[in-house]
């Protein structure tokens, strides 16, 4: 395997364009976390232990905490000789660090009401509890739930130094623009074109500052100043987004006899967090604010939840149709659980049992039967068994497991294909 820092090898007879995508969702980044774990131990089993995840997709693409999980796919780790750090260790960072950022130290809240001295007498005690409370009713209405700090501190660590053109393969991260009232979309290919300053830690410090949970981030690059927010408020599945940004690598490739890509060519992985059962759906009372902003049978957002998955099935249903209902059922595998409990789909439960919960369902998703959106409905349906994701009809496919290891094959091919015609 290479081991200069651009491990990426770029294509050159256009036979296949692979793509990673991977979901928002905080803590429950632990999920697409066990799934790429899995496939980096087969394509370490096919090209040997130095095998990474970014050795073999042209493009990555993150939203929030998956534009967390893409940094620590393509940022050279000063411990691992320029190479990234293995994918397993992303599970290692949610446990480790979960429940530091998602602490009750952590409440912004919290220090408010730091430092508040003790009165001795007990009309002096009642009065300084009541101020208290309404202090901290006040700091919950006006901050964030967390003060962020120990995030970005871990993010600075494993990206360092690293600018967004120094990726080692190409990213594409959405975040916010709170400014100007856009998407703002960053790209390993863009800060290149530009020569841009932007650094990778302000991208993905941006992309998970999820409202109300995180401190919006403000930072100045390529002279302008920045305040961006959760790129999960413009595209939680970013798929489209890296779909789009390998049509422009294809573009630049051949600028003078560009037409229309050919999407039966582009691989493409999907990885989701997971999302709360769909049986029951949301009652929400008379439609008022309150009914849309908090339920409490299932303690969330029924506005948000519907906002997410309605985002998240709309970009299945575009990607299925844009790569063609065929080539979907071979160069197309969306991994996503939409059976969880609300108390699992929380963004910020770090405990030890919700920790090793969400692992389980990652392991689980693994020996579910692969589903594809039915491009008429938008509704998940079962892959029929037997049918081949490769094209290779000797290749049947029962769940999802199996169609990693195939998934697997097929990118250690390109990758081999890619080093002989090199």
């Amino acid at each position: 395997m290479a081991t200069d820092k651009q491990i990426s090898i770029p294509r050159n007879d256009g036979k296949l364009m692979t793509i990673l995508s991977i979901d928002g969702g905080g803590i429950r980044g632990i999920i697409p976390g066990t799934i790429l774990a899995f496939l980096e131990e087969e394509l370490q089993k096919l090209d040997g232990p130095e095998a990474r995840i970014a050795d073999y997709f042209d493009v990555i693409g993150g939203t929030s905490t998956g534009g967390i999980v893409t940094a620590m796919l393509t940022t050279p780790a000063d411990d691992q000789n320029g190479r990234p750090i293995p994918a397993k260790d992303i599970i290692k960072f949610y446990f480790e660090e979960g429940p530091k950022i998602f602490s009750e130290e952590a409440k912004s809240a919290r220090r408010q009401t730091e430092g508040w001295g003790e009165p001795s007498n007990i009309v002096g005690k009642v009065f300084t509890q009541i101020a208290m409370a309404g202090v901290w009713a006040f700091a919950k209405l006006k901050a964030p739930e967390y003060d962020g700090v120990h995030l970005r501190r871990k993010i600075k660590e494993f990206c360092g130094d690293t600018l967004l053109a120094e990726t080692l393969t190409n990213v594409v991260i959405p975040a916010y623009d709170m400014q100007d009232l856009r998407p703002l979309i960053f790209s390993t290919q863009q800060a290149k074109k530009n020569d841009s300053t932007v650094r990778l830690d302000d991208v993905v410090v941006s992309t998970s500052a999820a409202p109300s949970y995180f401190p919006f981030n403000k930072f100045e690059a390529d002279g302008k100043e920045h305040f961006l927010v959760d790129g999960g408020l413009a595209a939680n599945n970013p798929t489209l987004l890296a779909i789009r940004e390998a049509t422009k690598i294809l573009e630049k490739e051949n600028p003078s006899n560009y037409n229309q890509p050919d999407y039966s060519n582009f691989l493409v992985l999907s990885l989701g967090t997971g999302s709360s059962e769909q049986q029951r759906g949301h009652k929400i009372g008379l439609g008022g604010m309150l009914d849309w902003m908090f339920s409490f049978e299932k303690g969330l957002s029924p506005l948000f939840d519907v906002m997410f998955r309605a985002s998240d099935s709309m970009v299945h249903i575009y990607t299925s149709f844009i790569l063609g209902n065929y080539n979907a059922r071979h160069n197309y595998l969306r991994i996503q659980d939409y059976s969880m409990k609300a108390y699992e789909a929380k963004t910020d439960d770090a405990s030890p049992e919700n920790l090793k919960r969400l692992e389980k369902i990652g392991k689980n998703l693994l020996t579910r039967s692969v589903s594809l959106t039915h491009p008429d409905t938008g509704l998940p349906e079962v892959v029929p068994v037997g049918l081949s994701l490769s094209g290779n009809q000797s290749e049947s496919v029962t769940n999802n497991k199996i169609a990693l290891i195939s998934f697997a094959k097929r990118l250690s091919e390109e990758r081999k294909r890619r080093h002989s015609s090199k």
